[in-house]
């Protein structure tokens, strides 16, 4: 008997050790949860007509400081489809997985992993001239956010731009000038203009969705944003994943 309670404090003693030696040299796991952008202001549709409904607006959900994690801001991502039937069927797979309880932790991956991880392989959305990211820095407070991805004609009011307060805002980082929004690649979305920065998409390119039974001239852009910090070992973190609506581009028309 004994020798049966000395070999139960044993296994308890060493049971003690083990549980402190984990929790104490190899760290349990902490796990960030970061609010998605939360509210849209104007979500478009591809198939609307009135080019003055081409635009994207949201607002952003930066927290209160967290400590061991960094807060960084919001991106915005994108795919250009030439099918719309594939479109409408990878945005309602990633809503589907956003709006529930049990996968929106992983929407973001669906959303920017490359087909090769299972995702869809969406791109940043950019700004010429500039290389910041994310895409909407923190500032510790909500931010009223505009994007119009294409000119029309060549009325200010509804040019490509990014403007922080909406449509009558400023521009983008406290830019002296107009922050263009373009691809991954750098491109435009002017797909039907010829300038040196306009350029038609093709199927190689890495922020296209193709379908080579699709011989339309109109090509359709999806956009989602997400916000994103690191933690203590600069390991990204992302936020569930709201849908900011579509657009068609068509490369036949100079204005869209």
């Amino acid at each position: 008997m004994k020798t049966y309670n000395k070999l139960k404090y044993i296994l308890l003693l060493l049971s003690v050790i083990c549980l402190f030696l984990f929790n104490t040299s190899c760290g349990l796991d902490v796990f960030y949860v970061i609010s998605a952008p939360y509210e849209i202001v104007h979500r478009p549709s591809y198939d609307s007509t009135d080019f003055s409904d081409r635009y994207f607006s949201f607002w952003t959900n930066e927290p209160v400081s967290t400590t061991g994690f960094s807060f960084q801001g919001t991106d915005v991502y994108y795919k250009i489809y030439n099918n719309v039937d594939n479109m409408t069927s990878e945005v309602n797979t990633l809503q589907s997985l956003s709006n529930s309880e049990t996968t929106s932790s992983t929407s973001a991956n669906k959303l920017i992993d490359p087909s090769t991880g299972g995702g869809y392989g969406y791109s940043k959305l950019k700004v010429q001239e500039y290389y910041n990211e994310p895409l909407i820095p923190y500032t510790g407070s909500n931010q009223k956010v505009y994007i119009r991805l294409t000119d029309y004609q060549n009325l200010e009011e509804y040019s490509a731009r990014i403007l922080i307060g909406g449509s009558d805002g400023s521009n983008l980082y406290g830019s002296a000038s107009k922050t263009i929004p373009v691809r991954d690649n750098r491109y435009s979305f002017n797909f039907g203009r010829s300038g040196t920065n306009d350029k038609v998409p093709v199927s190689t390119d890495s922020d296209v969705k193709y379908n080579s039974e699709t011989s339309d001239t109109k090509w359709y852009v999806a956009m989602f944003a997400v916000s994103v910090g690191y933690d203590t070992s600069y390991v990204s973190v992302y936020s569930n994943i709201l849908y900011l609506g579509s657009v068609t581009i068509d490369q036949a028309e100079s204005d869209n």
